[in-house]
């Protein structure tokens, strides 16, 4: 095909992303996407370049190169009028330490300290277990260190499978994703597909208002005045339309008998929308103004919600690549792990008072342990319209928007290495144990372009989050005690009744 023009020649019925001045079709492959297909669905039309560099391996290259279908002869992105010069040269700067950093071999993984991690990983495990099997039906002290170590071990399977997930580890993508699908659907419950789908459209749009879906939590927890406007918004035009079809209805019962036949019509086709659900009203008028109240409760029901999440995507969505196999493969290892599970806590652990208690300590340790983690990473950092993100660089999302959490070896472990949230962001693939001697670098160039470089300690970055969770529940207080809106949910009910 000829070189195009612009990217404004395509028919709009064509889903197109621009990388390196190259246009490429994604209309079919979207949807095949071995990382998910909502990832590339955030930026269609867009130069999609950075994103594409920091999220793939070189063997995407040759998948790329089948869905090409002309040069981008008008190389000006939508939004550069708005970039600021600064900017450019601090994505400039990025690339060329990307390249010095590739060049220099700080992608390239340490094997003996994978083997480390994942055979010290898989130890946590084995202790929890065997401490269940001497002690479980002797001491409930041992019941309680088995979940905390069981708990440990599933938050440290998370961060491996992060690793693998993210081809931190392996060149070949097969071999990554066959050790997450051990380690995060065998060992740890949640899938691989449900993973890839979210977390990489979290990282190609951070903080992106209607596109992260890390920040979507409603109605749990708002985490901006964004999504408390978007929510209580949505509740209202709902309930807006809703008056408006029955009073349309009303009207259409009135009709004289010579409009019967339209009347029906109308009755029939223009049916009311139904209203907003009776749990997002409840949580939207009594809970949500007080989110700050519950937030640590939350947090004890992370993991419960992510291996729900996982297995209704896998039963619901099927696998990334839409394969058969790949699905049944890994429904069979979540079933698998929740069987061994089960069956260890019904047969090492006597009465059944005890086995609730191991069960239920064991999921709110790990939801703990890796939601609190999670929460320092973005949450209460500045989030952006979609318009603000398409004017912004890529790399200065990725900084302006993630938080560091200064940390020592210990807290370093613990984190998984996601205390280095920033460097992580601006290259996904560079292994964990690199992390640590490419920020000073990351935060010179951040520093030399007085780009906001932001890294604070776990419980300052946890006040933040709390913080963030207040400004929100004030403006959620605000829409539930607006006199208008109060009105209007009377005048709603009484409707409705008539």
């Amino acid at each position: 095909m000829s070189a195009l023009g612009s990217v404004q020649r395509i028919p709009h019925d064509r889903k197109i992303l621009i990388i390196d001045n190259k246009i490429y079709d994604v209309t079919e492959f979207h949807h095949e996407h071995p990382g998910g297909s909502q990832v590339l669905l955030t930026h269609i039309g867009k130069d999609a370049s950075d994103v594409f560099h920091a999220m793939h391996p070189e063997s995407a290259y040759e998948t790329l190169a089948n869905h090409y279908i002309g040069d981008n002869l008008d190389s000006t992105r939508k939004g550069d009028d708005a970039v600021l010069p600064n900017k450019k040269l601090f994505t400039n700067d990025i690339r060329q330490l990307r390249d010095r950093l590739a060049g220099e071999g700080y992608f390239q993984a340490n094997g003996l300290y994978y083997i480390y991690k994942f055979i010290s990983t898989l130890a946590l495990c084995f202790v929890s277990l065997l401490i269940l099997c001497y002690y479980g039906q002797q001491s409930t002290m041992a019941i309680v260190l088995s979940a905390f170590l069981l708990g440990l071990f599933w938050q440290q399977c998370g961060w491996l499978s992060h690793d693998f997930g993210h081809h931190q580890v392996f060149r070949h993508r097969g071999w990554n994703d066959l050790a997450v699908i051990f380690l995060g659907n065998f060992c740890q419950g949640f899938a691989l597909s449900w993973w890839k789908n979210k977390h990489n459209t979290h990282h190609a749009s951070t903080n992106v208002n209607g596109h992260d879906p890390d920040i979507d939590t409603a109605p749990v927890l708002l985490w901006d005045e964004y999504a408390s406007a978007n929510f209580y918004g949505a509740l209202s035009y709902t309930s807006n339309n809703s008056n408006n079809n029955n009073n349309n209805n009303n009207n259409n019962g009135t009709s004289t008998s010579s409009d019967t036949t339209s009347t029906t019509t109308a009755s029939t086709d223009d049916k009311p929308e139904l209203g907003p659900g009776v749990i997002d009203r409840f949580m939207a008028e009594n809970v949500l103004p007080y989110q700050t109240r519950y937030y640590f409760f939350v947090l004890a029901f992370a993991r419960a919600s992510w291996a729900t999440q996982s297995l209704l995507h896998l039963v619901t969505e099927g696998a990334l690549n839409k394969a058969t196999a790949l699905r049944c493969y890994e429904l069979g290892c979540l079933v698998l792990h929740w069987i061994l599970f089960i069956s260890a806590t019904a047969r090492w652990i006597d009465g059944l008072h005890n086995q609730l208690l191991f069960f239920v300590l064991s999921q709110s340790f790990t939801g703990y342990m890796l939601a609190m983690v999670f929460a320092l990473n973005h949450n209460g950092m500045p989030v952006m319209t979609q318009e603000q993100a398409e004017a912004m660089e890529f790399f200065e999302i990725q900084v302006i928007t993630s938080r560091n959490v200064k940390a020592g070896p210990i807290g370093t472990w613990f984190m998984g290495g996601l205390n280095y949230q920033i460097e992580h962001h601006v290259f996904p693939t560079l292994p964990r144990h690199h992390l640590a001697a490419v920020q000073p670098m990351v935060e010179a160039i951040c520093r030399k372009h007085q780009i906001s470089y932001h890294a604070t300690s776990f419980i300052r970055g946890t006040l933040e989050s709390l913080d963030a969770l207040d400004v929100a529940q004030k403006v959620s207080r605000n829409w539930s005690r607006n006199p208008l809106r109060i009105v209007r949910r009377i005048i709603s009910r009484l409707v409705f009744v008539i």
